[in-house]
């Protein structure tokens, strides 16, 4: 339908907001969407999901106006969104604490003795050791600094090859996407090009991260210490905070993208954890964690693991 395919072409060049035409792009696909027939519903959640991040936030009134305004021009009614879910938490300070009170760990030495599968004494190992744990040996990794591109062979490598690199010495990189890629191109968020490295190009849904910008370090450790999430690894950022890696398949069956909205961004992270005071930044499948056994040059410090599971559970050993 030729319709829909402007609809789509519209949609994936949405223009990052904040002086880049992003508003005017917004009335056009809105637009385009009513002239293809869709309901407000549908064009409400691809633009959401479709807009890239940039300099100000698009709000969901927005972007309801917009496809308000498309409606109107056509004659075609009006668009409410669906009123949000409410937080599964209903007051996340007084959770979160309830929960850093019930740690009976507050330090990493005593977290590191927990770890189910034993940890090696000279850090820049465990690099090696927690690939071998979390991965098949044939899963396409990327692995990298932060703004490197994807490459076949070089930023994206097996995790068998990646493990030979390593250990023929060659020197690690600071960061690890979360979870397997298929090594094809996808389109970016932005709609500018192509990557081997975004969220479309995640082959398996495996793990997703969680991560304190605001707690101190002890109060950390206490946390993951007491909590019953399906903890794979938890890593010292080298910084202030500790990536933890859940193992989704443990909280729900999530195969595909509208998968993950559903059961992870829009459940375990809008409704449970956000209100916690967790990053939220974190809720992409293509997310970003430190690579434990990475020297951080800039702090002189190690990126630790500093507990290790094959499977997920909880420190408490209660899940």
């Amino acid at each position: 339908m030729r319709e829909l395919t402007k609809y789509n072409d519209a949609l994936a060049h949405i223009p990052p907001p904040g002086g880049n035409g992003c508003h005017t792009a917004l009335l056009s696909v809105a637009n385009l969407g009513v002239i293809a027939g869709l309901d407000g519903s549908q064009i409400f959640e691809d633009i959401r999901a479709m807009t890239p991040q940039g300099k100000r936030r698009v709000s969901d009134r927005e972007i309801q106006d917009a496809i308000n305004k498309a409606l109107s021009d056509h004659n075609s009614g009006r668009f409410t969104p669906a009123p949000k879910p409410k937080p599964i938490i209903n007051n996340g300070k007084a959770s979160l604490q309830g929960i850093i009170e019930q740690g009976k760990i507050s330090n990493e030495a005593d977290l590191c003795e927990l770890s189910p599968i034993r940890l090696h004494e000279e850090t820049e190992k465990n690099s090696i050791l927690f690939l071998k744990t979390l991965f098949p040996i044939d899963a396409l990794l990327w692995i990298g600094e932060r703004h490197e591109a994807g490459i076949m062979g070089r930023t994206i490598r097996t995790t068998e090859d990646w493990i030979t690199y390593f250990e023929n010495n060659r020197k690690t990189a600071p960061h690890i996407i979360l979870n397997p890629l298929t090594g094809t191109p996808a389109p970016k968020k932005s709609g500018d090009g192509e990557t081997f490295r975004g969220d479309g190009n995640v082959k398996a849904y495996r793990y997703c991260l969680v991560e304190f910008d605001n707690l101190t370090r002890e109060k950390q450790i206490r946390f993951w210490g007491a909590v019953n999430l399906p903890i794979v690894a938890l890593i010292d950022s080298a910084g202030k905070s500790i990536h933890a890696w859940l193992d989704i398949q443990k909280l729900a069956k999530v195969e595909t993208a509208e998968d993950w909205q559903t059961h992870i961004k829009q459940r375990l992270y809008d409704r449970i954890l956000t209100p916690m005071g967790v990053d939220g930044a974190c809720s992409n499948p293509a997310r970003l964690s430190r690579l434990p056994g990475h020297l951080r040059e800039e702090k002189e410090k190690y990126q630790r693991l500093l507990w290790l599971s094959l499977e997920g559970r909880s420190v408490n050993g209660e899940l």
